[in-house]
């Protein structure tokens, strides 16, 4: 049988996102339906302003057929990016990874509350979720143009900026998030965020093709979730080339970490509704986030389910 390939970019810096692809890839999931998969290798090797840019050019280079990202910024990379189109949604989940945002401070610093952090400078990510769930979270407390952000490119970025003292709060989640406490960093906000994954593909990648990944990829998702104990040091195998990337004292501090760490759930991939659609639209819209917008029979593929 003539395998159908599909290219995947991924950036280990965030190689969570990407878990279960990881092991759909490495466990035979993915040939078991007939799919030769390629992995790139998207680490940004330097600064990298905007990642929407970055998975949007990957997407046009051939080198990124399918991502995923959450809901605000997949539409607006949907919209960047004429070839591609909305093929699934994850939910929100408490244990899932999208369920971990949260804005942290330092323990000694004077800030108590999200008022305290009107026009004070946040780390965030650009082009990612980590922008818009930050402007979602303390717009309840700050108007948005007080709102003062730096934006930095990966994670392990806003970490380092805040225990540096180069700003005063920070958006982390996952192992970053896991990592903070660590070097005197507290959770001001667990986020009230309650927005999806949605994945993207690109418009020429056969639908079969699609449905055969997602038949793959949740697979991986059930084992991981019925029996992470079975993949907890492929997980960390991850994490030890970050930690080694990190400054040396900062290193010191996380001798133990991989012992804690624990792999966050999933939600299968499945169809978007059409309301998700509209309220996640219609929030960016009134925030003039969104730019040229489109409704959701034209950037949705309903035909994968």
């Amino acid at each position: 049988m003539h395998k159908k390939i599909i290219n995947l970019s991924i950036n280990y810096l965030a190689f969570y996102w990407s878990f279960p692809e990881l092991v759909a890839s490495k466990f035979g999931y993915y040939e078991d339906e007939g799919l030769d998969v390629i992995i790139h290798d998207a680490t940004p090797k330097i600064k990298i302003e905007n990642k929407s840019d970055m998975y949007v050019s990957l997407q046009k280079k051939k080198l990124s057929d399918i991502f995923h990202a959450a809901e605000y910024v997949s539409i607006n990379r949907v919209l960047q990016n004429s070839n591609s189109q909305i093929v699934a949604f994850s939910p929100w989940s408490v244990n899932a990874l999208n369920g971990s945002f949260g804005i942290f401070v330092r323990d000694d610093d004077s800030i108590e509350n999200p008022t305290d952090l009107n026009n004070k400078e946040i780390a965030v990510e650009a082009g990612t979720g980590s922008y818009y769930t930050t402007i979602d979270d303390l717009e309840k407390y700050i108007d948005i143009e007080n709102l003062k952000f730096k934006k930095l490119g990966d994670p392990h970025e806003r970490l380092i900026s805040l225990i540096n003292h180069e700003v005063s709060a920070s958006s982390l989640l996952g192992i970053y998030a896991e990592m903070a406490p660590l070097f005197g960093l507290r959770k001001l906000i667990d986020s009230t965020r309650r927005r999806g994954t949605l994945m993207v593909a690109v418009q020429d990648l056969p639908v079969d093709s699609i449905q055969s990944f997602i038949t793959a990829t949740n697979h991986a998702i059930s084992n991981i979730n019925e029996h992470p104990e079975n993949f907890t040091r492929y997980y960390c195998s991850y994490i030890e080339p970050i930690i080694s990337e990190l400054p040396e004292h900062m290193q010191n501090q996380l001798n133990d970490f991989i012992n804690t760490v624990k792999i966050p759930k999933w939600d299968v991939w499945q169809t978007y509704p059409k309301d998700e659609f509209d309220q996640i639209c219609n929030w960016l819209k009134s925030r003039n986030l969104l730019e040229n917008p489109k409704n959701y029979d034209e950037l949705v593929n309903q035909s994968v389910f």
